[in-house]
């Protein structure tokens, strides 16, 4: 561990300080000092995620992959805070390690806390043929039935209650129905599909882990189901899995600029208009967050005219676009470029064209919109849109709107004269109160 520190350049109170920061990534709050770090270094062992989150650190300031065990912090087994590294690139076998890690009774709590690690690389594409499987078990149309239904459940689960809704369900769902599935025989035609909807549901989960701020245990997953989808040969697949990652990136407030413009690049020829929006979108919202002002605007322009902002919602999961998410990231691109007219016009757009039963949506729009109109000045109007985006928020199970809401709460703070205002933050106190994220850790 001193050697470590040397090599990384970092005394022990910087490495206190840097463990606090990359906790708070993940919404978790660690008060650890220099007095913390003397001690690991004369043999104490810090809980989980603290050998984690350290490893992590190394790994930043070194550049260079720093596994847990050789931080000498960890009593166990590394964790699998690389599976597809662990594994040698199978997809199925780091799922298996992944699901394991994240149903057992010992091992659940560290998984869930794993840093999200900005040295990871998504898995590149290759052209290689799936490996077929050997077990004894053959599938065919009913099991690609089973998990087609799965995944509109899944995604209908998360759209109408929130990413912490069914998420230990999904996992144990993977971890016995889909490993069988994977290990099955199939004609080669049902294996290509039976990968590519196990992808999807990887993704989806990916998709509730992220949601309940576990972000490193979200990029373990995405990872695994951009591998599922080259083995499965679908690029257009691949490539909104790219996106989402990027998506995350961005969401945990680093760069994530170079990964959409990789997801764009991946995409097939031929992919749908839609998807292409939906790409474009994204590309559109890291440009403005990297203070691209002209490549922004574009790529949103683009973006809209791949759409054309009309049309029926996708029928099923991973299928297209709905015209509401296209509003909802153009207002997001109009706040991050200062533009809160153009954002509140967007987002009241985005309300529109939400269905009844998207309520998580609904909730993230509204608090964005919240947020948008309290930086144009519309103190009252951003009042009465918190109290119906408390009115939603009530019936889902999501830690990342949790967050906004006590982001919210801070900015309605300096208008506390108001009574509109002090009615709103009553109601988000009440809200806290009911819905303690329970992801925090206090040392």
């Amino acid at each position: 561990m001193k050697r470590l520190l040397s090599e990384a350049g970092l005394s022990g109170e910087a490495l206190a300080r840097s463990v606090n920061s990359a906790a708070a990534e993940t919404s978790r709050v660690l008060r650890y000092t220099r007095k913390s770090v003397a001690s690991w270094l004369a043999g104490s062992r810090p809980p989980a995620p603290v050998p984690a989150l350290v490893a992590e650190i190394l790994t930043r300031r070194t550049g260079r992959h720093v596994t847990v065990q050789e931080t000498g912090l960890a009593l166990v087994p590394d964790q699998p805070m690389d599976a597809l590294r662990a594994t040698g690139g199978s997809a199925r076998a780091a799922l298996a390690m992944l699901t394991a890690a994240d149903t057992g009774a010992t091992t659940r709590g560290a998984f869930r806390a794993l840093p999200f690690r900005l040295t990871n690389v998504p898995p590149v594409w290759t052209d290689a043929e799936p490996e077929p499987a050997a077990g004894d078990r053959q599938v065919g149309a009913g099991e690609l039935d089973a998990v087609a239904y799965a995944i509109a459940y899944y995604a209908e689960t998360i759209n109408t209650f929130g990413g912490a809704h069914g998420r230990t369900a999904l996992a144990a769902y993977l971890a016995t129905d889909g490993a069988a599935f994977l290990a099955a025989r199939a004609d080669p035609g049902t294996r290509t599909r039976i990968l590519g909807r196990m992808s999807q549901l990887t993704h989806l989960l990916a998709r509730m882990c992220a949601d309940c701020g576990q972000a490193g245990a979200a990029q373990q997953y995405f990872n695994v189901a951009a591998q599922l989808a080259v083995e499965a040969r679908d690029r257009t697949l691949y490539a909104v899995t790219l996106r989402a990652m990027s998506a995350q990136l961005s969401q945990l407030g680093h760069q994530g600029t170079d990964l959409a413009a990789r997801a764009l690049s991946a995409a097939p020829e031929d992919s749908p208009p839609s998807i292409r929006a939906f790409l474009m979108s994204h590309l559109a919202v890291v440009h403005a967050a990297a203070g691209l002002v002209r490549p922004s605007l574009s790529a949103l322009s683009d973006a809209m005219a791949l759409h054309g902002g009309q049309g029926p919602d996708p029928s099923t999961p991973f299928s297209g676009y709905p015209v509401a998410a296209l509003h909802y990231q153009r207002g997001h691109v109009h706040q991050t470029l200062g533009d809160y007219g153009k954002s509140a016009l967007a987002l009241a757009a985005s309300l529109r064209h939400r269905p009844a039963q998207a309520r998580r949506a609904q909730a993230l729009t509204l608090a964005r919109l919240s947020e948008v109109l309290l930086l144009d000045g519309l103190v009252d109007q951003a009042c009465a849109s918190t109290d119906r985006l408390l009115d939603t928020c009530g019936r889902i199970r999501c830690p990342r709107t949790a967050d906004q809401l006590l982001e919210l709460r801070r900015r309605l703070l300096p208008h506390a004269r108001r009574p509109q205002v002090r009615s709103a933050v009553s109601r988000l106190d009440g809200y806290a109160a009911h819905h303690a994220p329970s992801t925090h850790l206090v040392v």
